[in-house]
């Protein structure tokens, strides 16, 4: 949206904005604003044209996490005509700015995992759930964007029979609610220095492996499993679980075979889309991560991704 419209925005809705910056474009269509004002205090501004959605459910889930103490940005405007909502400015400061590798960082990662125990139990009414069709389709995307399409590259059968296990694994393990997109640039610091979560308005009921991959395995970092099973340590006393951390990551491994093929589908989808290329960046550490969640029963397919795949990949994106 150009600025004389979001002028014309931010005037019907009563704000005298002495500046407007833009924040961010969101796969959903989503379009994030600062609104600065004088007095050096700001706010937040998300439109979503009427026409592609709506704010609604992002407006009731607020509501009941404010209500649930479950740290959130509050929703201070909403306007369903324009399709605007105006929330509190939590800054630019979220967790995937901090070093994990320093153990002084480790600890605000454990406060991610406790606002993801406390959401995952809350009894939040209405809500959807997944369906193993839709966990499918979201899969699919790796083999028919990502394989097909970006990189001209057939590897059906594996895939097929990768995806088919997920889904059976996936089933298998508890089901709660599920942020869906619980990773660490979702969760920004307040001025008071509390973690909050944001990005919550595809909230679902799930399996409980998604948004623990989401959290514990970065898309911009190796993953380490000697660290991810100490923080499962952590997550289980949370939730006060009686199961062992080893079986918590197979959870874990299963919902981040889901998530990596349908991150990898996902990206280049919007690249050909909205020729948005500056998360392609990202494919390579996701596709590291990717194979390494991959059991070893599938040497076949593992060998396969990393000497053709992986190569093929890093072309295509130098010639970007």
């Amino acid at each position: 949206m150009n600025q004389e419209n979001l002028k014309d925005l931010v005037k019907q809705l009563g704000l005298n904005a002495v500046e407007i910056t833009s924040l961010k474009l969101e796969a959903s269509g989503r379009e994030y604003y600062r609104l600065h004002f004088s007095d050096s205090e700001s706010l937040v501004l998300c439109y979503l044209d009427p026409v592609s959605g709506s704010h609604e459910k992002f407006v009731m889930l607020s509501e009941f996490l404010q209500r649930s103490k479950i740290p959130s940005p509050k929703i201070l405007t909403y306007d369903a005509a324009i399709g605007v909502t105006i929330q509190e400015d939590l800054g630019d400061t979220s967790l995937l700015d901090f070093d994990m590798s320093q153990k002084g960082n480790l600890l605000k990662l454990d406060e991610a995992i406790s606002i993801l125990a406390k959401l995952q139990q809350a009894m939040i009414p209405q809500l959807p759930s997944l369906d193993t069709s839709s966990l499918s389709i979201q899969m699919n995307m790796m083999k028919e964007v990502f394989l097909n399409s970006f990189l001209d590259i057939s590897l059906n059968f594996e895939i097929d029979r990768l995806r088919d296990e997920a889904i059976e694994k996936l089933q298998e393990q508890p089901w709660m609610n599920c942020h869906f997109d619980f990773e660490r640039r979702n969760l920004h610091f307040n001025k008071d220095n509390q973690l909050c979560i944001i990005d919550f308005q595809d909230l679902t009921h799930g399996p409980i492996g998604i948004d623990l991959a989401g959290i514990l395995i970065d898309h911009y970092q190796p993953l380490q499993k000697k660290e991810v099973l100490n923080k499962l340590d952590f997550y289980k006393k949370e939730l006060d679980l009686d199961v062992d951390s080893n079986d918590i990551y197979e959870w874990l491994r299963w919902g981040g075979i889901q998530r990596g093929m349908r991150i990898l589908g996902t990206l280049p989808y919007i690249y050909f889309n909205s020729g948005r290329s500056y998360r392609l960046k990202d494919l390579p550490q996701i596709l590291d991560n990717f194979i390494n969640l991959i059991p070893n029963s599938y040497d076949i397919l593992k060998k396969e991704l990393e000497e053709n795949v992986k190569t093929k990949m890093i072309n295509r994106l130098d010639k970007l």
